[in-house]
Formats: C-alpha cells, structure tokens, sequence
C-alpha cells in the first residue's frame, strides 16, 4: 500500500482556525491505583488499545521505535502519540511510512498491522518546535490483518481527557524500542510546570515516546481508561528513564484533536 501525507498547508490552516474556536473539553475521572502498583516498570505482554510504532519500506516492517494509543474517534481509526514520533520537530514534515501495530509482543502481531495515512499536529510543533505542543493524532487506514475493520473496531480504544487535574494516579504502557516486550508503570502525575506534566516511574527508556498516561485503569493497563497525556514534552520526554514528561492536554490539544477527526 502508499503511504501518503497531504501537503501541510492546507492543514496548517486549519489547525489555525480550529485552534481560534478551542472550548474546553470536560476531563475524565481518575481512580486511585492500588497499594500494590509496581515502583518501576514491569514487562508483559501489553494490551490490545496501545502499540508499537515502526518504520515500514515497501510493505516490509522495520523496526519499532515509538508508542500510540487508539482513542476514540468517529471514524474508529484515530492514534495518539508524541509529535517527535510523527514529525521531527520543527521540520514541517510528517515522517512516511508509520505502521501501528497493537499488543505486539515478542515478535507476536495478534491483531494484525494498521498504516498511517496521516499525521494531524500542531503548526507549534511541526513548525517550531515548542515543547508544550510535542502531540500528534495520526489516522490510520483499515488492517487487512483484521479483516478490514478500522483499528477501533478490531482492538477497541481509550477515552481521551482534557483538562485534567495534574495530580491524577496513572499508568504507562510503553515499547522500549531495544526489547520485544512492552512493560506497564504506575505512578503519579505532578505539574512540571503549568504546561507539562511530570511521571517518575524508573525503567522508560527510548522507544517509549508517545505512550500513553492512562488514569482509570488497573496496574498493568488493563481495561479502558483515559489517556490524559503521552510521553513527550520537555526534553522530548526525558533525558533518563526514570523521570517522563507529557505536554498538558489542555485546550490547544484538544483543538488539534478535533482538528483530526474533522480531517478524517
């Protein structure tokens, strides 16, 4: 199949005039994790809504080096993940060739494979660089491993939160871009700063850009939860893996969310 990005142009503009027209969007509960909620990150073999990005040439996969969650959409086909996944910062240029594959583990794809048709970020990052808009929606096409079915369908998706406090309990679920295991991490979210988050959770080194941090879940991810942030942000994340940043999903990435879907 080709992979296709639009012209940026047009998109940028309306990025611009959804932007102007931002409302704020009602923040999803948090449920305090259990006592038991491990200190550091803990392989397993993940979970069907969040999965590995990889490079793809010619139909053939390369290797996985970024994370995306599927979130709810009216199209049933939208991701969300770090904007330093999708468009090199600054750059103005949607990187070619994503392939989102979910629950992959070990080598295993048990739900098949989902292209990425387009990449939805805002103009502040894909033009400029700002740290506080390190976001993107990417669109996908249906999976011919899945029968057809867009990626919601086959997998199911998370809700995504706006304007939630920054003090919620949450869970990571992340691919470490050197192993063939995802692994899970709760902790708690603070303010880094009124515009970024900060999760201290040891054991989320490169690979894990773009994961989700999901409130409303159990300790290993499991059953639907919010996404209310993704690794990315100041320091595209973080310069350790023992300390991760998310930009605040606030208004303006609520705009470019609604921005994707319009897209899609």
């Amino acid at each position: 199949m080709t992979h296709r990005f639009p012209a940026l142009a047009p998109l940028l503009g309306m990025l611009a005039a959804a932007l102007a027209t931002a409302t704020l969007v009602a923040p999803s509960p948090a449920s305090a994790l259990p006592a038991s909620a491990p200190p550091a990150s803990v392989p397993f073999s993940g979970v069907p809504r969040v999965g590995a990005l990889f490079t793809s040439a010619d139909g053939v996969l390369g290797s996985h080096f970024c994370t995306a969650a599927v979130v709810d959409s009216p199209g049933h086909d939208l991701l969300v993940t770090a904007g330093h996944c999708a468009v090199p910062a600054g750059s103005g240029r949607a990187r070619n060739g994503l392939v989102f594959v979910p629950g992959y583990h070990d080598g295993v794809q048990p739900y098949g494979q989902w292209p990425v048709v387009r990449v939805t970020a805002d103009v502040r990052w894909s033009q400029q660089g700002d740290q506080d808009y390190d976001v993107a929606f990417l669109t996908t096409v249906p999976g011919a491993g899945a029968g057809g079915r867009p990626v919601q369908d086959a997998v199911g998706s998370e809700a995504i939160g706006f304007n939630t406090p920054p003090t919620a309990p949450a869970v990571v679920v992340g691919y470490p871009s050197r192993t063939q295991r995802p692994v899970h991490c709760g902790s708690g979210l603070r303010a880094q700063s009124p515009t970024q988050l900060e999760f201290d959770c040891p054991g989320l080194p490169g690979g894990t850009s773009g994961s989700p941090l999901l409130t409303g879940v159990g300790p290993s991810g499991a059953g639907r939860g919010t996404v209310v942030g993704v690794i990315g942000g100041y320091q595209q994340g973080g310069l350790t893996p023992d300390i991760s940043y998310s930009p605040y999903f606030g208004a303006a990435i609520a705009a470019v969310y609604r921005a994707a879907v319009l897209e899609g």
